[in-house]
């Protein structure tokens, strides 16, 4: 029968070049004192056509090592960095898929087996050798090769693929996890929570980099809140790694619009958990979030400013619309730079593995609510960002645009958390309220996005007339602030009617 066990492993990707040279490093040398080897991997991956195994949650593989044949079946464990595997080596003439003594997964897998087929496969030469750090043993295996799949046509569809994965054989987690910071402090690798079969499949689904569309993470609704909390934060670790070649290889306006709603969508956790929490720990990684979501702000912003600016894009534009384009370009190109160092950086790695370090270890230590169900927890948490949301509402005037922007953000906040405990609520009960609140969150966005125009348009016709071709970008930019302050003054009058509309929907969360 097949060998259960707990994999912990914290895995990084770079370019193949990069990865290549890691054993040799002397970071790597000095880890490792023990010669490492090199040996040939071939996988293939077992699904139906319609993924049913993938459904599931299971992974069932077929591996090539040294001439013998080692079948894994794996499904998802309590945290991103973990994974319950079970392994067997087929004998000879052993059919496979063979049972791994799990009653539920062999019954899945039997039910299934005339309909599994070959769906991707990888091909990598793995360096692996053992590292003493701290009070634990972790391999250090570097992967290099290629991954492929077939669509429903059979057309193949191939990536190269460069990764290095560490894997605790004895000793504790938060080894890893501080081996995972010096490795991130030492050679330019992105931290990577896809799995190779992920990885292969996603080659056609929409490429190496395809772009998924950003959900919320759901809040379980049959776990205590402590744990359904922790696995939404899991969640979105694994979403915002996810997002980062979107940034810095694929350079996507997507990919940074979706990191910053990751980002935030995180802050806004943070923001309601941190009333019942005693330690300061979530808080520290909420606001590092903030500051990197910061960071990628200006290239979003000069993304939308090119893109929705109708005055830039019509085809009679203001005089001097032309070169303020031209500078414009220029100062989203500097902002994108910007938003790649910071995503690149050693220092996002280093939060991703504390956020990560956090989600698996942290026992959310705090009142007692979070030991409740997790509806109790999410209506307390949806209860005082309502209520913040009208505080904030009592200061604004909603005949002025420019005093709207708290308000935008309270209601930012209060969707994002609502969005997440979507899944502890029957669909009717919320339709009402979550309709009013997308609606005004978009109308309180388009003012924004009018006044943020304004201002770029101001900032990118000054840097015109430091080059002394400035007058008509001057005039330009005067023009679209004017226009862009009109549309947000008519975008205005329709806020207080939407702020009503949200008054009088049902909350949803009182039960």
């Amino acid at each position: 029968m097949g060998r259960g066990a707990t994999e912990f492993e914290l895995k990084f990707a770079g370019a193949p070049a990069d990865v290549a040279a890691l054993p040799r490093s002397l970071f790597v040398r000095a880890l490792t004192p023990a010669k490492g080897v090199w040996r040939r991997l071939e996988t293939t991956y077992y699904d139906t056509p319609g993924r049913e195994l993938a459904q599931a949650g299971l992974s069932l593989r077929l591996r090539i090592d040294a001439g013998r044949r080692i079948q894994t079946v794996k499904r998802p464990a309590s945290s991103p960095v973990e994974r319950k595997e079970y392994e067997r080596v087929l004998g000879p003439g052993e059919v496979f898929p063979a049972p791994v003594g799990k009653k539920k997964i062999d019954a899945k897998i039997a039910g299934l087996a005339k309909g599994l087929r070959p769906t991707a496969r990888t091909t990598v030469d793995r360096w692996t050798a053992t590292a003493n750090f701290g009070a634990s043993q972790i391999e250090i295996a570097v992967d290099l090769g290629r991954a492929e799949s077939w669509d429903g046509a059979g057309t193949a569809y191939e990536a190269p693929l460069g990764e290095v994965e560490l894997e605790l054989k004895a000793g504790a987690p938060r080894d890893v996890f501080e081996l995972g910071r010096e490795l991130a402090a030492n050679a330019p690798l992105r931290l990577a929570t896809r799995s190779k079969l992920e990885m292969a499949r996603g080659l056609v689904d929409g490429g190496a980099y395809g772009l998924l569309q950003a959900t919320a993470p759901l809040l379980a609704p049959d776990e205590n809140a402590a744990c359904a909390f922790r696995t939404a934060l899991g969640a979105l670790a694994e979403r915002i790694a996810l997002l980062v070649p979107h940034i810095t290889l694929t350079r996507r306006p997507e990919g940074v619009h979706q990191m910053r709603v990751a980002l935030r969508r995180l802050r806004a956790l943070e923001q309601g958990l941190r009333p019942f929490l005693l330690c300061e720990d979530l808080a520290q990684l909420g606001a590092r979030a903030r500051n990197f979501a910061s960071a990628l702000g200006p290239a979003r912003d000069w993304d939308v400013f090119l893109a929705d600016t109708s005055l830039l894009q019509n085809a009679n534009p203001p005089e001097g619309a032309a070169r303020l384009k031209i500078h414009a370009e220029t100062l989203r190109a500097a902002a994108w730079q910007n938003a790649v160092e910071a995503v690149s950086s050693a220092d996002f790695t280093r939060f991703l593995i504390d956020l990560l370090e956090f989600t698996h270890s942290h026992e959310l230590q705090g009142e007692a609510a979070l030991q409740a169900p997790t509806a109790e927890l999410a209506a307390k948490l949806l209860k005082r960002s309502w209520k913040k949301a009208r505080r904030t509402a009592r200061e604004v005037d909603f005949d002025v645009p420019a005093t709207m922007h708290p308000l935008r953000l309270a209601i930012k906040r209060l969707r994002y958390q609502a969005q997440m405990a979507r899944g502890l609520y029957d669909k009717d009960a919320r339709a009402e309220f979550m309709t009013a609140l997308s609606r005004l969150q978009e109308g309180l966005g388009r003012i924004n996005d009018a006044a943020t125009a304004g201002r770029l348009a101001e900032e990118a016709a000054l840097g015109e007339a430091a080059c002394g071709e400035g007058e008509a970008a001057m005039r330009a930019a005067g023009f679209i602030s004017g226009y862009m302050a009109a549309e947000a003054g008519a975008g205005a009058r329709y806020i207080a009617g939407e702020w009503n509309a949200i008054r009088k929907a049902k909350r949803f969360w009182r039960v």
